[in-house]
């Protein structure tokens, strides 16, 4: 694994970004006063609430509380994780990303290596489709099958020649190249000999959300095993964090309003032949909660689409168990069954992209469809069945996180085993607290965060310490005029250690960025305390507050020697003070008389 990004540079780059910039290379913006304003691009409006600071370097919606820096506006509206808009940021300053662990740097190089041949791969593969002596076998076959050269050019599809060492004649026999192909997963090593893992396919490119190529599928034009064939896991590619189709359907268009998930590439490409560019496949593995979350990213309603049998219905139940912990208000999952012996594919040649796209919207929930489904596990007329449904349906309950949707999936559980809902609550005995989701990764993280990371109701009144807060916040050079106050960590006030945290950051780097400040509680329950306090009107005109904060930070002085003289004074009464206790209780005794 590579080092973790020094937060310096983070800092840095945020600096160097302007936010305006960034957000105009991808959205309009007019100029609205000191702000900028757009219709927001995380939700449908039509009278601008969104609001851009270039003092703050932040955002804010007013209709539907979207917010935060250059990094998190790039992490929502490109569907990217932090790392990736981390890159894309440095990238369009010409940065190269730094690693902490040195010893890290080397793989780092050798991944940029894999990316560069696999994009190169991508592209001979890309040639070798129009080559006479395979064009008509090749081409005629996704002729046959509907698929446009459009289509097969934004998709990316190539074909990979039935030979065993096409790779080698095309980057020559360099140990580390062939090494770094077998890495990379395009040639299997077996016996000191080394050939191509693809042979007589077509090929379909696996894009990451940056648009690199990580991986490939490749699929038999004749008759042959296994019908598909895809990459294996590398250092670039993770099956269960992958969606094929997903950076295709960005490109096409930034926002949808929902996502197909399938199981096919061809399913994929052959949908986008009838006009349905939102569909995504997973790759030879089953739906996981991260593909649910990048998905979410993207669009408020994902549904799934299952073959109607069995088999289907199982890997639906499968889907369901990562699904029902990611569901909350504005978020809709839902599950399509096709008619027996029908793919996509099939489905929408026979009855069109229009009737398609009807029957996908409405599918059933996926509350609907567990309902349904555990219903059908049990006889409901013996006088067993409810109770073995209430059962059943336990730990599908504790699945659920939102508190809206447990409660509301618990009163339909209620009328089917005819029990009102306080008495179906008391015999499953569940808890108030739901399980969490295993996949969670909220939850790891906040068991490892600091004192002052996880107690911000702390800084939701109006207090002196919050009156500090906004201020460095929004004015970060004041910091300069704040004296030394090693007092201010022993101050038992609420939001105290945010203070201290704020005052070492801007010591450190005075120039910072409001939205580089905020991004050091990234992803802590104080994050969303600062956005607030961010976008506050100061009520103090500016030439005011450098006053206001020293009147402040003496009043918390004031605060700290009231609280050490109290604890001195109850020191006392258990025992002796030293020396030096006894001159520190004289000399608070007599200031603050």
């Amino acid at each position: 694994m590579a080092g973790r990004i020094p937060k310096s540079f983070i800092d840095d780059l945020i600096n160097r970004s302007d936010i305006v910039e960034v957000i105009e290379r991808r959205i309009t913006l007019k100029r609205a006063g000191k702000n900028y304003q757009a219709c927001c691009p995380f939700h449908n409006e039509k009278t601008p609430s969104f609001s851009v600071s270039p003092d703050k370097q932040f955002y804010y919606c007013f209709g539907c509380g979207a917010t935060g820096n250059v990094v998190s506006f790039v992490m929502e509206y490109d569907g990217l994780e932090f790392v990736d808009a981390i890159e894309d940021l440095a990238h369009a300053q010409g940065l190269e990303v730094p690693r902490e662990a040195a010893s890290q740097q080397p793989q780092r190089q050798w991944q940029h290596d894999l990316y560069s041949l696999m994009g190169q791969t991508a592209q001979f593969y890309q040639q070798q489709l129009k080559q006479p002596k395979h064009r008509d076998r090749v081409v005629g076959y996704l002729k046959a099958r509907g698929v446009s050269g459009e289509i097969a050019r934004d998709y990316g599809l190539g074909f990979a020649p039935d030979e065993w060492h096409s790779l080698q004649a095309l980057f020559g026999h360099d140990q580390s190249i062939n090494k770094s192909l077998v890495d990379c997963g395009m040639l299997i090593e077996k016996d000191n000999n080394r050939y191509d893992r693809f042979r007589d396919r077509l090929m379909f490119p696996i894009r990451d959300r940056r648009g690199r190529v990580i991986a490939f599928g490749g699929r038999v034009i004749d008759k042959g095993e296994p019908k598909y064939l895809n990459s294996p896991e590398t250092e670039i590619f993770h099956k269960g964090q992958e969606l094929y189709g997903l950076y295709e359907m960005r490109q096409f268009q930034r926002k949808n309003d929902w996502a197909l998930v399938v199981e096919g590439y061809m399913d994929v490409v052959a949908l986008a032949q009838f006009g349905l560019r939102n569909a995504v496949a997973t790759l030879g593995t089953a739906t996981s909660s991260t593909h649910i979350q990048q998905l979410f990213r993207v669009c408020p309603k994902i549904i799934f689409c299952f073959d109607g049998d069995r088999a289907g219905r199982d890997a639906a139940l499968r889907a369901l168990n990562h699904a029902l912990p990611l569901v909350r208000d504005n978020r809709d999952i839902r599950v399509m069954f096709l008619p027996d012996g029908e793919d996509p594919d099939t489905q929408v040649r026979q009855i069109g992209a229009e009737a398609f796209t009807e029957q996908a919207l409405a599918a059933p929930s996926i509350f609907e469809f567990l309902l349904d489904y555990l219903r059908n596990q049990v006889d409901m007329n013996t006088f067993e069945g409810p109770g073995q449904l209430a059962n059943l349906a336990k730990p599908f309950l504790a699945l659920i996180q939102d508190p809206i949707h447990h409660e509301r999936f618990l009163q339909q559980l209620a009328l089917q085993v005819e029990l009102s809902e306080e008495r179906l609550k008391q015999l499953l005995v569940m808890p108030n607290d739901t399980k969490q989701a295993p996949e969670k990764e909220t939850d790891s993280k906040s068991k490892s965060l600091p004192t002052s990371h996880a107690s911000l109701p702390n800084i939701s009144q109006l207090t002196p310490i919050r009156r500090a807060i906004t201020l460095l916040l929004q004015r970060p050079t004041l910091v300069t005029e704040v004296p030394p106050c090693d007092w201010l960590r022993e101050l038992n006030q609420p939001g105290n250690e945010i203070l201290c945290e704020m005052i070492e950051i801007l010591q450190t780097n005075p120039n910072i960025t409001v939205g580089a400040i905020i991004e050091h509680w990234r992803g802590t329950s104080v994050q969303p305390h600062l956005v607030k306090l961010a976008s506050e009107e100061l009520l103090t005109p500016e030439v005011g507050q450098s006053q206001e904060l020293a009147d402040i930070m003496q009043r918390l002085n004031q605060a700290y020697k009231t609280q050490r003289f109290e604890q001195l004074q109850a020191r006392s009464q258990r025992g002796p003070l030293s020396a030096e206790e006894k001159r520190e209780y004289q000399s608070l005794l007599l200031e603050l008389k």
